[in-house]
């Protein structure tokens, strides 16, 4: 790669990893954030005329609230941000009374703080503010055991509390501000990113050697990647703020899909091309690598000189889809430099976008697990909410982690308790918890030998010990969303030079640490496996069938003549219905990803991580169609509700229909699905293979080709979705 793109590149890279650079912002804020509140905690300390020992407790209790509540004050909204912090000091209020009634009784304490643990996940049924509430409410409780504050002394602490939470909500509201409009902008900029990113795929589909499944998967996950960049300019939309000049969110939307189609079609044109190779897939892979590298004109003369006639290579099929190629890479050159005057729209005022944004964020597989029962022989537990279910099972494993770890160490059991609650941070299903907890094992092992070689270098100087904290809280931050290890890790690295400050550092506290991690993270396990568990392929199979309805309503919707209602929850119009297809997409495959990967194995029995790869393919592939039936259906114009294309169009709805509602059956469909492919099939098979042309203004004697071959392109990938073995319930008694 020449010198000069290389900045080029590694920005793409970097936009590509961290959407819109929210990550990066979050934890770059949160880490100004940190150590200023460091330097305010102790001048306020020093104001007041406090000690040393309450100087570093009020520095400790100020930060751990600035790095616990920062996150929840991302909400751009003046007033709900105020509305937020200022429960700040309420939430370790109604952890440190607790904790101050039953000072001096073990047992009583003890109860007391598993209780607590339970109410603050109970909590978060009430929205994303209370699970921080909940977090800062076990916090004060533990800072007032240790400390063994009395009644007297806690509004000394609530002071310090209140300093902290105020100075967070000064910076959010003014250097640290989120700017919708900056974000939204960087979306874009992901999405740019993310398609060149599929560009750069398709060149080394392109030359890749038989078999292409490597170089598939890789073009697949990069259009999975860049579905969700174009669902989160969609939730961006929505922010009051965000939007720039004349521009409305539903002609942004409209905007992206038409940029999303573009790439979409460059994809397919390159797997039609791929098999075989020759000098039409080189030639291809050449106007490919043009685009990944932002080389645009260079790519636009290579392929206006294939669709010139006479210059492109024989063969008549590998001809036609070679200039597909090359019309769809025209198309994406002319996107990637669009003129950002916004057209005219005639859009209603009224916009949803199809996921609310948690945190500024896609919602995480819970939004899946949510409507998930649990496994269990009582139809009134089974019904318990998912809140509900994991408060019950975070009381149980914190009730274990306290029992168990005061036999290993009395006074180091909490690290247990900490250790039980990894296995619930940010998950839903049992395998997502069992996964998460091991990583977070695996990241402490290897922060305490980081964190060891780390306190050798800096010598226990404060200043350097102090940055070395702050960098790793916020590297632990900003990986948080990539795997529990890394966070771990970074958080443990920076414990660790915490203790070197306190003089209590050996070899023998971080064995204790290891091992208390270890135990607590078993017991949340067992509580995930035994009580109450969400199960996997029953989420997957939630996720599935709300993909197949979503499917079937926008292949209504593509028509103009869609029959019913859309889904619950579904926003009406068929370009919301396509953004809602790819949010189906997406949560099907973050609740499915314990079945496509090696670590799953162990984890479900009977899994086949490679069939759950290809499933996965299937149905992202199943979404790029409907969009190809949606953009052809477009074309076409309207088309009267008796036609062919319109009546085929439903008939293959009611099988994704079908296909949803059914208990998959590993290579039988059910002969519901099996009678409406067949009835596809055969609307198929009796349209012309030549379009007739149209013969007056509004008389049109045949179908359009593109329709015809992407609902044909839709009825193939149902059917094999129809018929291949599928992720099965333990409560359809088949397996596990």
């Amino acid at each position: 790669m020449p010198p000069a793109l290389r900045p080029a590149r590694a920005w793409d890279r970097l936009l590509a990893f961290d959407p819109g650079l929210h990550r990066l912002q979050v934890a770059s804020s949160a880490a100004v954030v940190l150590a200023t509140t460091i330097g305010v905690e102790y001048a306020y300390s020093r104001a007041v005329g406090a000690g040393a020992q309450d100087t570093l407790i009020a520095m400790l209790l100020g930060t751990v609230v600035a790095l616990t509540g920062w996150t929840a004050l991302g909400e751009p909204h003046p007033l709900l941000k105020a509305r937020t912090a200022a429960f700040f000091p309420v939430a370790i209020l109604a952890g440190m009374l607790p904790s101050t009634a039953v000072s001096g009784h073990s047992g009583p304490t003890l109860a007391t703080l598993v209780a607590l643990l339970f109410l603050s996940v109970f909590l978060r049924r009430f929205g994303v503010r209370f699970f921080f509430y909940g977090n800062l409410a076990w916090i004060g409780f533990l800072f007032a055991a240790f400390l063994g504050r009395t009644v007297e002394q806690i509004p000394s602490l609530i002071a310090t509390v209140a300093v902290s939470s105020a100075w967070s909500l000064l910076l959010s509201l003014t250097v640290l501000r989120v700017r919708p409009d900056r974000v939204l902008g960087r979306m874009q900029l992901t999405f740019g990113a993310r398609s060149r990113a599929v560009a750069r795929a398709c060149a080394v589909l392109l030359r890749a050697e038989p078999p292409y499944e490597r170089s598939l998967t890789s073009l697949r996950s990069r259009q999975l990647r860049l579905a969700e960049s174009a669902l989160l300019i969609d939730g961006w939309s929505a922010v009051p703020g965000a939007l720039p000049g004349d521009w409305t969110a539903g002609v942004l939307r409209r905007r992206t899909l038409q940029a999303h189609r573009v790439v979409d079609d460059l994809a397919d044109a390159a797997q039609a091309l791929a098999p075989g190779g020759g000098a039409e897939a080189r030639t291809a892979a050449h106007i490919a690598r043009h685009l990944a590298r932002r080389e645009y004109r260079s790519a636009r003369l290579l392929a206006a000189r294939v669709r010139a006639p006479g210059t492109a290579p024989d063969g008549a099929a590998r001809t036609r889809a070679l200039t597909r190629f090359a019309e769809a890479a025209l198309r994406f050159a002319a996107f990637a430099a669009w003129e950002r005057t916004a057209p005219p729209s005639d859009d209603a005022l009224d916009f949803s976008p199809a996921a609310p944004l948690v945190l500024g964020a896609l919602p995480g597989s819970s939004a899946v697990a949510r409507g998930v029962a649990a496994r269990s022989r009582w139809a009134r537990l089974r019904g318990l909410s998912l809140p509900s279910r994991q408060a019950v099972q975070v009381a149980v494993a914190a009730t274990l982690a306290v029992v168990l770890g005061r036999l290993v160490s009395p006074d180091h059991y909490y690290w247990a308790v900490a250790g039980a609650l990894l296995a619930f941070a940010g998950t839903a299903t049992s395998a997502e918890s069992v996964t998460r907890a091991g990583s977070a094992v695996l990241g402490t092992l290897l922060g305490l030998g980081a964190g060891v070689g780390v306190a050798g270098l800096i010598g226990g100087q404060p200043a350097p010990v102090l940055t070395a904290i702050v960098l790793c809280l916020t590297l632990g931050i900003y990986l948080a969303q990539v795997s529990a290890g890394f966070t771990a890790f970074f958080t443990t690295t920076a414990v660790v030079q915490l203790y070197g400050v306190l003089h209590e550092l050996s070899g023998r506290l971080l064995l204790l640490r290891l091992e208390e991690t270890a135990l607590g993270a078993a017991t949340g396990v067992l509580a995930c496996l035994l009580v109450l568990p969400t199960g996997t392929r029953d989420t997957v199979h939630t996720a599935r069938g709300r993909y197949f309805a979503a499917a079937a309503a926008a292949l209504r919707a593509a028509t103009g003549h869609g029959a019913g209602p859309p889904p619950a929850g579904a926003p009406a119009g068929l370009h919301a219905q396509l953004r809602l297809l790819d949010l189906r997409t997406q949560q099907l495959a973050l609740a499915s990803l314990p079945l496509t990967t090696p670590l799953g194995y162990p984890l479900l029995r009977g899994n086949d991580p490679r069939l759950g790869r290809g499933r996965m393919a299937l149905h992202t592939a199943l979404s790029r169609q409907v969009h190809s039936v949606a953009a052809a259906m477009g074309r076409a114009g309207p088309a009267p509700s008796g036609s062919p294309l319109v009546l085929t169009a439903g008939v293959l709805a009611d099988a994704a229909d079908a296909l949803g509602a059914a208990a998959p059956v590993p290579g039988a469909p059910s002969a519901a699905v099996e009678r409406l492919l067949e009835a596809a099939e055969s609307r198929l098979s009796s349209l012309p293979s030549v379009p007739l042309r149209p013969v007056g203004p509004d008389l049109d004697l045949g179908p359009d080709p593109e329709a015809v071959r992407a609902l044909t392109g839709t009825a193939q990938l149902l059917g094999r979705l129809a018929r291949l073995p599928a992720p099965v319930s333990r409560a359809d008694g088949r397996r596990r």
